[in-house]
Order: structure tokens, then C-alpha cells, then sequence
């Protein structure tokens, strides 16, 4: 209860910082802010604000990048039905108590589409305090049209993490916060919050790990949506196989499957992770590939 009233504070007082749905009418919307960045987090439905440590992580929660212990690289690719396709590719860095961040994550539809593509550009900086990390981002957004028109603008994000130790993880992002047009009028940017929590209900350092992930989204534009996840994975001989899953109500009007699954092999310090989608935002199955590289 106490959660849920906290992550209504924080939605309410971002509110005034943001322009309307009726402000931003015929304006482009971005899809791309809608297609999880991270394989890891597609693997799992979307729910990614309380998975943390990873340099993709910016792109759902800034606080994310807070168990990043030195450097983290992360990059993802995937190829849709037609030439439609996706990429991200992310860097973080600690430097003392605070964690650095920069990526961007770009899709270019099919040549037939009326959209050629969308583009983010992020840049991340984090605060951690003990158990407590906050942290926040600013985008440059933009979409081009199939004639080469391109609609931008500068928008941020604000994320907080507290994570207890290994055992869970609380996790409160707002993101597009406000935003400030560059070329022709701006775009579409509804303000969005992520609540959510992981749990390890087996100490992830062990040789077996299980992880439970819940996170809630409200957003302007639809009414509060639900995903579950869950990771399960085994380590042995420095080798780490990992199985995720997701289920949940996805954005609205995108007719985006509820399922998605995924898995993940370590190999000490860098993980090459694999996600499929039966129906995604951009209308067909998918299977994504990605690597992570973190010391």
C-alpha cells in the first residue's frame, strides 16, 4: 500500500512538467519508446525498471545503471518481417559514487512504411547512497518520415532504485517528462510511470538462481498495466544458463503479444542473450540477439 502511494506522489508531481495528450495532438509518436531496448528485458515482457546492473537498463530506469560495478557494454539487433529492424548499443561507467551512462536505440521500419525510422540518443547520470540510487536522463527523440521530414525533440527521465542487498529490488522510473520541440512542433512523448520489484528467492550467487520480477506502467494514454517475470538459471564451472519468461498486458493498441521468452548464456564476464516475441509492436514475430559485457 505504502508503495503504491508513493509511485502515485511521484506520478502527480511529474504531471505539471508535462505537456497533455490534447497539446501534443498530431504530433509523431516515437514507437521505439515502446519496444524494450535490452534483450533481456523483452525476454521478460517488458519488465525491466527493477532489473538493474546492466548499461541497458538506462533506457527503462536511469537508477539501473546503480549495480553497475566498473563498466558495462551491452548491444542488441534484431531483423522484423520485410527490412524492418532494431538496434540498441549502451555504455556505463562508475566513477567514485556516481555511475555514467550513454546509448541509443534506433529502428528503422519497413520501406513500404509511412515512418523510415526512429532514434534515441540517451545520456545518464546516477547517485547512489547506501541502499539508494537516483538517477535521471535526457533524450534527444526523433522520427523521419518516408519523406525524409524528421520530427525531434529533448525530453528527460527520473528513476530511483533501492536495493536491498541481493535478496530484492524496488524501482520507481518517470519518463518524458516535459519535453522541448527542435524541428517541426515536437512529438508525441505521453509521460509514462514504471513501478516495479525482483525478488531472488535463492541466493543469486549460488548455483542455482530464481528471480521474480512484477512491475506495474501508467501511462497517459491507456489505464495501469500489469507484466510478470521470472528468471531461472543454473551456474557451474564459471558457465551460466539462464531461462526467462513474461506475461502481461502490453501497450495499448500496439498488438503486441502477451508471452514472450528468452534465455541466456554467461560466460564469466559476458552474456549473449536471445528473446522471441510471437507478435510485437511492429506487427510480426521476432527473434532478438544481444550481448552484454560487464566488469
Amino acid at each position: 500500500m505504502r508503495i503504491s502511494r508513493s509511485v502515485a506522489l511521484l506520478a502527480a508531481l511529474a504531471g505539471p512538467f508535462a505537456p497533455t495528450l490534447r497539446a501534443q495532438a498530431g504530433r509523431p509518436y516515437p514507437v521505439v519508446l515502446v519496444l524494450p531496448a535490452s534483450v533481456r528485458f523483452a525476454g521478460l515482457g517488458g519488465a525491466g525498471v527493477p532489473v538493474i546492473g546492466d548499461a541497458g537498463s538506462m533506457f527503462v530506469n536511469p537508477a539501473g545503471l546503480a549495480a553497475v560495478p566498473h563498466l558495462s557494454i551491452e548491444g542488441a539487433f534484431d531483423r522484423y518481417a520485410g527490412s524492418a529492424t532494431q538496434s540498441m548499443a549502451a555504455v556505463a561507467i562508475r566513477v567514485g559514487q556516481f555511475d555514467l551512462g550513454a546509448g541509443a536505440h534506433y529502428v528503422r521500419f519497413d520501406d513500404t512504411a509511412a515512418t523510415r525510422d526512429n532514434l534515441v540518443y540517451s545520456g545518464t547520470g546516477v547517485y547512489r547512497f547506501g541502499m539508494i540510487a537516483l538517477g535521471g536522463s535526457l533524450k534527444y527523440v526523433s522520427v523521419t518520415d518516408s519523406a525524409h521530414q524528421a520530427s525531434s525533440a529533448v525530453t528527460g527521465d527520473l528513476g530511483t532504485t533501492i536495493a536491498v542487498f541481493d535478496i530484492l529490488a524496488l524501482a520507481v522510473s518517470v519518463q518524458n517528462i516535459g519535453q522541448r520541440a527542435i524541428a517541426n512542433g515536437g512529438l508525441d512523448l505521453p509521460t509514462t510511470t514504471h513501478a516495479g520489484v525482483t525478488f531472488n528467492f535463492i541466493d543469486p550467487q549460488g548455483t542455482l538462481r530464481l528471480r521474480g520480477i512484477l512491475e506495474s506502467v501508467w501511462s497517459q494514454r491507456e489505464a495501469r498495466r500489469t507484466v510478470v517475470g521470472a528468471e531461472v538459471g543454473v551456474s557451474v564451472g564459471g558457465v551460466t544458463l539462464t531461462a526467462r519468461g513474461g506475461f502481461g498486458a502490453q501497450p495499448l493498441g500496439s498488438g503486441a503479444s502477451e508471452q514472450s521468452y528468452g534465455a541466456t548464456i554467461g560466460l564469466r564476464r559476458v552474456k549473449l542473450d536471445w528473446a522471441y516475441q510471437r507478435r510485437t509492436v511492429l506487427g510480426s514475430d521476432v527473434e532478438r540477439i544481444g550481448i552484454r559485457w560487464t566488469r
